[in-house]
Parts: structure tokens; C-alpha cells; sequence
């Protein structure tokens, strides 16, 4: 066999990876079947805040939440994440996690009920990558033991 790698311009990798992980699913029997999740905000026409995510396998990931700086610390970020919770619980999620920096605002997610489950050292250079779950059941849904 005559293998070669190459690097990937303007192809549709991310689609060939993906039908390469749906045909797996036949063997693990977890399909790769990633449902976007996609809300914005806009003031008089112009975006100023989003958060871009998927659920997959009844979790949620929030790939990317950005305000405009001109308009942060009025709750637009937190509006955004509580949304895609409530979505998120919609399509039978049970839980949510994120990952951020310490230079981003991690303090932000802990605030919103989001809990450090793992950190990577130095990146970038003198800061960590900080991962954090929550889960998205009420503790007054959740089943409790009959004790009759």
C-alpha cells in the first residue's frame, strides 16, 4: 500500500470524517449525528452577541460564546447560555459542558452552575484551558427512590 498525507485545503474533510465516524456507529452503536445549536443577538441590525454549539449523545457543547465588548456585563452572554440549556434540555439532554481560558472568564461559567472537570497547562503559554460540565436536570425533576 502507498499511504500519503497531505494537509486538506479546501476539501470537504470535515464530511469524509464525518461519514467515516456514522459507519463506525454501526459498530459502537453511538451514531455520530452532531444537531447544530445556533442563536444570536441583534441590536438595530447588527450582530452583538452569539453562541455557536451542538448536542450530541444528550449533551450539549458550546463551542463558541462571544459578546461585543460595548455590550458586555448586561447579561446578553448568560441570556445566550441559559437559552441553549433550555434547548439543549428540548432535545433530552441531561448535560452541558464548555471549555474556556483563564484569560477568558471561567469565573463566568462557574457562576452559571458550571463546574472545572479538567484543565490543559499552558495554553497558550502561561494560561490553562479550563473544562467545565453542568448538569442540566433539576434536582426537582430528577426521580427520587420510593421509599414505601
Amino acid at each position: 500500500m502507498n499511504f500519503q498525507i497531505a494537509a486538506a485545503h479546501g476539501e470537504s474533510i470535515e464530511t469524509a470524517v464525518s461519514s467515516i465516524l456514522s459507519a463506525n456507529a454501526e459498530t459502537t452503536g453511538f451514531p455520530y449525528a452532531p444537531e447544530p445549536l445556533k442563536l444570536k443577538i441583534v441590536e438595530s441590525g447588527k450582530l452583538i452577541a452569539g453562541l455557536v454549539g451542538f448536542t450530541l449523545w444528550d449533551w450539549l457543547y458550546i463551542q463558541t460564546l462571544a459578546v461585543e465588548a460595548d455590550f458586555r456585563g448586561q447579561g446578553l452572554g448568560r441570556q445566550l447560555v441559559l437559552e441553549a440549556e433550555r434547548i439543549a434540555r428540548q432535545r433530552k439532554c441531561h448535560a452541558a459542558w464548555v471549555d474556556t481560558f483563564t484569560f477568558q472568564a471561567p469565573e463566568f461559567y462557574t457562576r452559571l452552575g458550571y463546574a472545572p472537570f479538567g484543565t490543559l497547562p499552558d495554553f497558550p503559554a502561561g494560561q490553562q484551558r479550563i473544562f467545565l460540565w453542568k448538569d442540566l436536570i433539576p434536582a426537582e425533576t430528577e426521580t427520587m427512590p420510593d421509599h414505601s
